[in-house]
């Protein structure tokens, strides 16, 4: 038996990889049976899931897009494990080889974490995730999909390549009406479905915006925390972690149980956002009739107030409109948040 066991690990030797010194058709059993490795557990269109947890940005989902280069770890998004950390003058890099993460619809979402200590110099927006890369002298920009980070604002843009590239020869996107703060975890999803592009902060569908063509794909690796392109005009640091790519639309519920956390205990669909710098008359209207209604006092006090803190909303007006308020004068304009109807 130990004579097959060497005869069978030694033919694994042979036919490993650069990556694997042993590669095995089966799981392995230890301690008579009382620990099993087996591979992980994927879900439906999952094509890459990058937990950073390793040192060399191993593919959990199966498909084996492992990263040719990668940067070092930091701390993770929940406490357990580690995280990408991206110093600004480097990048993950994820070779497309199989043509698994290009699809014209798709999933991309992640936790990002960045501080508040940033180098003022270079571009406005600078990319935390690309899957291609961009040669401006010729005007050929692989965004697909692409989310920039806005570092005057900390506003994002989600971009996606499409063929109407005369008219958005930058790809077409969607900017957020979220505001990234400093100094905490922040997930961020994207999905692509046939026509639009939706921008989830928190699990919070923040913005969506529909496009004019049709998704045009590219062969170029996955690019996370800056691009060849931006390298040298980009030195943003921040901590990415749990980066997954599926080659299909999440469900929104989808995305809030992947993003459960991240605003304390309020679950994201408990909260909207209804209008930004709204007269009162537009607020009440802004929230949807059948699910939700504009937040009373209370609702605000016990959850409003902290989301809007999270998701960066007050910066863009910090007056918020009440369940039942009267106009004034002095506040002609403020934000709407909507809460679920529980009644």
């Amino acid at each position: 038996m130990l004579l097959k066991t060497v005869i069978l690990i030694s033919l694994f030797l042979a036919y490993g990889s650069d990556l694997c010194e042993m590669t095995l058709q089966g799981g392995i059993c230890l301690f008579g049976g009382e620990t099993v490795l087996m591979p992980n557990a994927v879900q439906d269109g999952l094509k890459g899931h990058w937990t950073f947890d390793d040192d060399s940005g191993l593919d959990s989902s199966g498909s084996q897009n492992h990263a040719s280069k990668t940067v070092g770890a930091g701390p993770s998004y929940g406490g357990q494990g580690t995280s990408a950390s991206i110093t600004g003058s480097d990048y993950i890099e994820i070779p497309d080889s199989n043509g698994s993460l290009s699809s014209t619809l798709f999933s991309v979402t992640f936790w990002v974490f960045i501080g508040d200590s940033q180098n003022s110099e270079g571009l406005r927006w600078c990319p935390l995730l690309q899957k291609g890369n961009d040669q401006e002298d010729q005007v050929i920009y692989e965004r697909v999909p692409a989310v920039y980070y806005d570092r005057e604002d900390r506003q994002l843009k989600a971009y996606v390549s499409t063929d109407e590239d005369v008219k958005h020869p930058q790809g077409e996107y969607v900017i957020s009406n979220a505001r990234i703060p400093f100094n905490r975890w922040t997930h961020i999803g994207v999905v692509r479905t046939q026509s639009r592009i939706r921008l989830f902060v928190n699990g919070i569908k923040d913005a969506v915006n529909s496009t004019d063509g049709w998704t045009q794909t590219n062969s170029s690796p996955l690019y996370i925390g800056n691009t060849p392109s931006t390298l040298e005009d980009c030195p943003v640091s921040f901590y990415v972690d749990e980066v997954r790519y599926f080659n299909r639309e999440l469900e929104e519920e989808e995305i809030e149980a992947e993003s459960a956390g991240a605003l304390g205990a309020i679950e994201a669909y408990y909260i909207r956002l209804g209008c930004i710098n709204c007269v009162l008359s537009d607020a009440e209207e802004s929230c949807p009739e059948d699910t939700h209604h504009l937040c009373t006092s209370i609702e605000l006090h016990s959850a409003g107030y902290q989301v809007a803190r999270a998701m960066g909303w007050t910066d863009w007006n910090s007056h918020i409109w009440v369940h039942d308020s009267e106009a004034d004068s002095s506040s002609e304009t403020g934000i709407a948040i909507c809460c679920l109807n529980l009644g």
